[in-house]
């Protein structure tokens, strides 16, 4: 059952993931005084779903010179990553897939290997942008784990706990942990949007420099799972956030 739940949930999540984008360019345009997505559906509203088979039912083009394989594994390995971020959320009291005792080492530890996916990412590429654009995010990120790892420690010592469970369960009363570590928690949300490369921290594409970064050289299906997977990403920080500060599933 707890399988079954998991399941259903995962399912949930990428469709819920796949609406994000839209929501996304929808207040991006209302803030710029644009548009947006208007066609398809009313108001646009289905036009995640016509994204979605565009860049599915693409043509997937490789270069001839390039490692197949390593092109081919490693946007794959990306969304597969993210979704070991998934299995290492608390939903609720035995709602868990695997509950593990040490989630925010579990939590560090995966994150270091997407950023590393990242850089694997543009050099497979054999693209000059996309390495001098992987060369940009391993240097931001890896920078940024250290940090991040810091503020780990910190909420570490203060819950006496590597688990997100016991974290939760640390507080009793409501916000409990949102009072008691309000100081920190502006670091820690700043630190979560340059680690997903959000708006305004978007270092990694840098577009007006180096053309779409280490994704340069991904069409249709591969650049799908890409920003796929770095939705999931964004998405199993904000419920880490939830679970740290915002007493979980209370």
């Amino acid at each position: 059952m707890i399988f079954l739940f998991n399941l259903i949930l995962f399912l949930i999540l990428t469709i819920i993931v796949a609406i994000i984008t839209l929501i996304e360019r929808k207040v991006l345009a209302l803030i710029q005084r644009r548009v947006g997505p208007n066609y398809i559906g009313y108001k646009g509203r289905l036009q995640f779903i016509a994204d979605a088979l565009k860049l599915l039912m693409k043509h997937i083009f490789i270069i001839t010179k390039l490692n197949k394989f390593l092109f081919i594994i490693f946007p794959c390995l990306v969304l597969i990553m993210c979704y070991l971020f998934w299995i290492n959320l608390i939903w609720g009291p035995n709602l868990s897939l695997f509950e593990v005792e040490y989630n925010m080492l579990f939590m560090s530890i995966i994150s270091v290997l997407f950023t590393f996916l990242l850089f694997l990412v543009g050099w497979a590429s054999k693209n000059k942008y996309s390495i001098l654009a992987s060369n940009r995010i391993i240097i931001i990120s890896f920078n940024l784990e250290i940090f991040l790892n810091f503020l780990f420690i910190f909420l570490i010592v203060f819950f006496e706990s590597f688990s997100f469970y016991q974290c939760v369960n640390l507080q009793v009363f409501f916000l409990n942990g949102f009072f008691l570590c309000l100081p920190i928690m502006p670091i820690i949300i700043i630190t979560f949007l340059v680690e997903t490369g959000r708006i305004p921290f978007d270092l990694g594409e840098a577009e007006s420099e180096l053309i779409a970064g280490h994704t340069t050289e991904l069409g249709g299906f591969f650049f799908a799972l890409f920003y796929l997977g770095e939705y999931f990403h964004l998405y199993c920080f904000s419920v880490t956030y939830t679970l740290l500060f915002f007493n979980g599933w209370n």
